[in-house]
């Protein structure tokens, strides 16, 4: 039989939803601005490649020498007399003969370019000729074969830089006998093009900024890939968040992400190393972020540092001096001007009326740090800047910071300063395992309805598979429900590039081809396109639990990217079987596994661990260490018990986390004992008790959520069945109490994602599933949810 739920609303408990509740989030992570959102197809066309960027990298990197036998000619670097000083090094070209035929540069762009048919692509250079007359210059689209599918002559004069542009237009397809192929019916004729600038006469040339894009826009947004904005304005979000993320503070000042070096041309904004390990142009900076805005109709919710860099390094976090302060302080106030003063009258805003937007883009946020380590210093450049935003511009709703989690010292410091401050709005992070959410769906029940409101700036669940999305499915109409207190919300990362994944699991994953939508996506785009001003809470009677069988096997093994000696193993069972396990000299290179097996319901793990190097720690795996749910001890820069459930992680409990690298040679004797299949752990460092924790092995895996958009006369019903089986839920007394009328309810429409398979979803692929809208008859008050699914049932 068909199990049985009964929704029942409490229509005197309404809750009005914040205007702006679901939005997207952007990071330069993953590749996701240079080779992805950019539509750039040149990498390195500046000649600023370094070391700094890439161990491996240079001032050549993507670029190919090109010199035929029988031509001499020699490519060097030179930062003399350079178009931007910001900017400097560019390529200087010495030909010395060119019988062999022309010489010059291929760029290989970033994995190669993609090319269409009928698309015509813009090409820039600055230029100057240093042998005293004119240089010819051929520029050619080469496709995967070499050979040119477009091409066009220039010719650099004068020792004085100077820019030199053109179009190369590809010709439109033809139809083969046969019918076009599925990528030609995509236009794409070269997934491996190249860029070729070169010279037919000999002489001395320099180059610099060398440039390409298509001229295909999204709603007429320059310099940005059309599929991937559109991908975005589909979300229909309300707000998007930028820079970052970890990019905003930067490691170390000198890395510190500065929002006035990323407007103005494109020559003259500084380039610099990406803190997620590759190079950051900037051609998509401030100004391009708000015209993105501007595009998809979204508010701009900027985040600037808060005067502190980044913690996660060797030193931790490093201020800016304190002499240093005023000028920061007007950099940000600086901020607001660029967006909402009058271009007549201010510095700033004449700097984007000569961008070509004279009109102000209307900012009403402004976030200020990101994760911050909330110690004095952190709290002293913190108060400062948010005392002067006050002042000048009271207008504008500060966010703040309270962590990377939602829980811990940070955690609570960041809070009381947001109590002390009456700070308008916080910004939360938890990415967690889907289990830790069913397990935490009344997170923001008990919010303080008279503090400041939260704003959830990162959060996901660990993957892309339909378990996933259904986890956040549930949680996002528990924070719908209490969205007077949660005012917005964005799942993070948003974008990754497939083959430069810096941070697994990406809401859109994309190549240079294509884009490819996951779980996690279709379940923000349903939420997205149906958002809501009213909501009510919900209780739901019935079978609502996921009772989660936890396996016997005891397996341990090792990961993680600290250095670490593990000595003096031994696996003590409940039943009295003791195995003492081999030394492991632990350098980074997990996984180690160590090939025990046993069985057994709780068991004790001792183990000396010297720690050597390495803030992120080593993390101990044990129970069933190759299967989706085991156990976790991470000893590091913190303790913690954590949880794998179902392939995910979460912390169960842990103590403080220090930012600090703890000394090389430090020493800890350390015992776990694992209770209850793993559903219980303590941990004790050197004799002294340091955590302990209990799971419960329910889940809430079925919800009902109610919402209502009152101007559009649409109410809305979100049903999560997150278990196996169909399930029918009674909806009669909620469909009464919100006085939907029969009508209506014979008339609904419901838009169901689905899959047979609760772990169907690969990370870098699309969805094997999507949303499906079909007609929904609730005459009978009665709706049958899908076994694996999410439903929005909408009655107007």
């Amino acid at each position: 039989m068909t199990d049985t739920l009964t929704a029942t609303v409490d229509t005197s408990a309404a809750r009005r939803i914040s205007t702006d509740l679901w939005g997207i989030f952007f990071e330069d992570i993953s590749s996701s601005a240079d080779g992805g959102l950019a539509s750039e197809l040149v990498q390195n066309g500046a000649f600023e490649y370094s070391r700094a960027d890439h161990p491996d990298w240079s001032n050549y990197t993507a670029w190919r020498k090109l010199v035929p036998s029988g031509s001499f000619a020699t490519f060097g670097v030179r930062t003399v007399t350079s178009v931007a000083e910001e900017n400097p090094h560019h390529a200087r070209i010495e030909i010395r003969s060119v019988a062999g035929g022309p010489v010059g540069l291929e760029n290989t762009g970033f994995d190669g370019m993609v090319f269409r048919a009928g698309e015509t692509y813009r090409f820039s250079m600055w230029a100057r000729s240093m042998s005293g007359g004119a240089m010819p210059v051929h520029v050619a689209l080469a496709g995967d074969d070499g050979e040119s599918v477009a091409d066009a002559e220039l010719s650099v004069t004068g020792e004085s830089w100077a820019k030199y542009e053109t179009t190369l237009s590809v010709p439109s397809p033809t139809t083969a006998a046969d019918g076009p192929t599925d990528r030609g019916s995509r236009g794409v004729i070269a997934t491996q093009g190249t860029l070729r600038v070169l010279f037919r006469d000999a002489g001395v040339v320099d180059v610099d900024f060398v440039s390409c894009e298509p001229t295909t826009t999204y709603k007429g947004l320059k310099h940005c890939r059309p599929d991937l904005v559109q991908a975005l304005d589909e979300l229909h979000p309300r707000f998007m968040r930028f820079p970052g993320g970890c990019i905003t503070h930067g490691l170390g000042l000198d890395n510190m992400y500065r929002w006035e070096r990323t407007i103005g041309p494109v020559e003259h904004r500084p380039h610099n190393f990406n803190v997620w390990g590759y190079h950051q142009s900037f051609r998509i900076g401030f100004y391009e972020y708000f015209r993105l805005c501007e595009t998809i109709g979204a508010k701009p919710l900027p985040v600037l540092p808060a005067g502190v860099s980044c913690q996660n390094t060797s030193q931790g976090p490093v201020p800016i001096a304190d002499e240093d302060m005023p000028g920061y302080i007007d950099s940000v106030i600086g901020l607001i001007d660029f967006c909402n003063a009058d271009s007549e009258t201010n510095a700033w805003a004449a700097k984007r009326a000569a961008m070509g937007h004279p009109e102000p883009f209307g900012l009403e946020y402004l976030g200020i740090g990101n994760e911050d380590r909330i110690d004095p210093v952190f709290e002293d450049r913190f108060r400062r800047i948010y005392d002067a935003v006050r002042a000048a511009h009271p207008e504008i709703t500060i966010v703040g910071t309270v962590g990377p989690d939602p829980s811990g010292r940070d955690y609570d410091e960041g809070w009381r300063i947001a109590r002390e401050l009456r700070i308008p709005i916080v910004d939360e992070h938890s990415y967690r395992s889907p289990s830790w959410w069913f397990h935490h769906l009344d997170h923001y029940d008990h919010a303080d309805r008279n503090g400041s409101r939260i704003y959830l700036g990162e959060y996901g669940s660990w993957d892309t598979r339909l378990i996933n999305g259904l986890a956040e499915a549930a949680v996002m109409g528990r924070m719908e429900a209490n969205g007077d207190v949660v005012a917005m919300a964005s799942y993070a990362p948003l974008f990754c590039k497939n083959g430069h994944n810096s941070w697994d699991p990406d809401l859109i994953y994309f190549d240079n081809e294509r884009v490819f939508p996951t779980y996690n996506y279709w379940v923000q785009r349903m939420f997205a396109t149906t958002t809501a001003d009213t909501a009510w809470p919900v209780v739901v009677d019935g079978d609502v639990l996921f009772r989660r069988e936890l396996p016997r096997t005891v397996g341990l093994s090792v990961t993680g990217g600290a250095s670490a000696d593990l000595t003096d193993i031994v696996v003590t069972t409940d039943t009295g079987e003791r195995v003492e396990l081999p030394d492991i000299a632990y350098r980074g290179n997990g996984p180690v596994v160590t090939g025990l097996a046993l069985e057994a319901d709780s068991y004790t793990v001792d183990m000396t661990v010297t720690y050597h190097e390495g803030m992120w720690g080593v993390q101990v795996h044990m129970g069933d260490v190759d299967g989706p749910d085991h156990n976790v001890v991470s000893l590091g820069r913190s303790f913690e018990l954590q949880l794998v459930r179902e392939g995910c992680g979460s912390t169960l409990v842990g103590t403080e986390v220090s930012m600090d690298m703890v000394r090389p040679g430090t020493t800890w004797h350390v015992q776990v004992k694992v209770t209850d299949r793993g559903a219980g752990m303590e941990l004790s460092v050197d004799g002294k008790p340091i955590a302990s924790g209990q799971e419960e092995l329910d889940e809430p895996r079925r919800t009902v959520a109610v919402a209502r958009d009152s101007a559009a006369g649409v109410t809305y019903l979100r049903i999560v069945n997150a278990m196996a089986e169909p399930v029918s839920v009674g909806l009669s007394q909620t469909l009464d109490a919100l006085g939907i009328p029969a009508a209506s309810r014979a008339s609904a429409m419901a838009t169901v994602l689905t899959a047979d398979n609760p772990y169907a979803g690969v990370r870098g692929e699309e969805a094997p599933t999507r949303p499906v809208e079909r007609p929904c008859d609730l005459a009978s008050g009665m709706y049958e949810a899908p076994a694996w699914s999410f439903t929005v049932i909408a009655l107007k």
